[in-house]
């Protein structure tokens, strides 16, 4: 398994690994329209446009190996002002296809975000996760630290969604690494 940058023709994969992700793990707390909805047509588009017009602000990793690619991660500058913001960077999205959870890519996939992100001179990153995502556990095991939590709304259903973070990401990754 390695990691490489998203290139524009990866975008129907990572459609189907966004589409896929979100079915199985917001099922039961995002509404069913919503997910039933959602389109890996549509969400290629997005992914073309997104990895086309690069602003060099962000970057979007994949994970793959010999059967092809298998997670992704999305991450730039911190978007958000809450009382749990952290200086630094922000994962946006960190997606592994349901079928291949488990065997690693999920944590290739954020070590190599930290990697760039200190490569950027940043060193603490933050991400928000839905509270009532089971996969939530993972940035735990990781090694976050639960910063905060506030409420959201998203496809019209009123969410809980918990601040994680690292706040010195080359001690984090070292102790990722040591695993």
């Amino acid at each position: 398994m390695r990691v490489r940058p998203a290139r524009p023709d990866d975008a129907a994969i990572l459609a189907r690994i966004y589409v896929a992700a979100w079915r199985d793990a917001y099922a039961g707390i995002l509404p069913d329209a919503l997910l039933v909805g959602m389109s890996d047509v549509r969400h290629a588009a997005a992914w073309q446009h997104e990895l086309s017009a690069r602003d060099h602000q962000s970057e979007t990793l994949v994970a793959e190996d010999e059967d092809g690619v298998l997670g992704l991660v999305t991450i730039g500058p911190a978007r958000r002002v809450s009382r749990a913001q952290l200086e630094g960077g922000e994962i946006y999205r960190l997606y592994v296809a349901p079928e291949r959870q488990g065997e690693g890519a999920g944590k290739m996939l954020l070590m190599a975000s930290f990697d760039w992100l200190i490569s950027r001179e940043v060193d603490a990153v933050i991400v928000w996760v839905l509270a009532e995502n089971p996969s939530r556990f993972f940035y735990e095991a990781m090694g976050g630290t639960r910063l905060g939590e506030k409420s959201d709304h998203v496809g019209g259903a009123k969410v809980r969604e918990i601040a994680y973070g690292w706040t010195d990401l080359v001690a984090a990754l070292d102790k990722l690494a040591a695993r």
